[in-house]
């Protein structure tokens, strides 16, 4: 079976969870609709072309390993919107700070620093989606991409590599890290995931039996109304990996 195998690093990054008020927290690990926002974006996808996006939803399974968790880190933003008001609607942002009757809304968001993943996509059965087509396109990028924010840039080239293997779990452990990722790797850390765990599509092909089973709101409906759906995720530590 082949692999497409690639890393996710930043001095920064965060993978929301839903978002409601005050708090825009951040999973410990990314999702499957941020990997494929970014694979999107590699291919130059416009986020309003429901086709190419419903295209990777359906035809891929997803996993990701965790190499190195970082750290959490949480800042602080207050911003000024102006009070709703019926039939009036404003153009731009500098519309809006015009009014005179300006409310501050705050908010919290929760980043991870200097995190490290390994992210796996491999083709769903009877699909036709190119492997070969998505490693060139992280090689060389249309858009420009970046982790879980548009202020959180990749901090290292995300190297893909396509592998051949039996499963997904002997993927991840045949993919040849960089000088610079394993040098990332090596860091201490603290808090959030172990290193070395994994979370797959709860149906992902020649996943382990064993392994907590949690549900993430990260399936696509509708990239460009930013709309998704529950879905199945499996957990494998490392001592469960050889477990099929």
């Amino acid at each position: 079976m082949r692999f497409l195998c690639f890393t996710l690093y930043a001095p920064m990054c965060s993978f929301g969870e839903i978002a409601v008020g005050e708090r825009r927290m951040s999973w410990a690990m990314p999702g499957r609709s941020a990997v494929l926002g970014l694979v999107a974006a590699a291919q130059g996808i416009e986020r309003n072309d429901e086709a190419a996006h419903a295209q990777l939803e359906a035809g891929l399974y997803f996993a990701v390993r965790a190499d190195r968790t970082g750290r959490p880190f949480v800042d602080y933003h207050t911003a000024q919107t102006p009070k709703a008001r019926r039939g009036v609607e404003y153009a731009t942002r500098r519309d809006e700070l015009s009014s005179d009757n300006l409310n501050t809304v705050l908010s919290t968001r929760e980043w991870r620093t200097d995190a490290c993943f390994t992210a796996i996509l491999w083709r769903r059965d009877g699909q036709s989606i190119d492997l070969d087509c998505i490693a060139s396109a992280l090689k060389q990028p249309r858009f420009v991409l970046y982790l879980g924010r548009k202020s959180a840039p990749l901090g290292l080239p995300l190297n893909p590599q396509l592998i051949e293997a039996d499963t997904f779990v002997d993927a991840f452990a045949r993919r040849i890290a960089t000088d610079e990722e394993q040098w990332i790797w090596s860091q201490t850390t603290s808090g959030g995931v172990a290193s070395g765990m994994i979370a797959c599509d709860g149906d992902a092909s020649g996943a382990p039996a064993e392994g907590q089973i949690q549900t993430r709101r990260d399936s696509i409906l509708n990239r460009s109304r930013w709309q998704f759906s529950d879905r199945i995720e499996r957990i494998i530590l490392p001592s469960q990996e050889g477990n099929p």
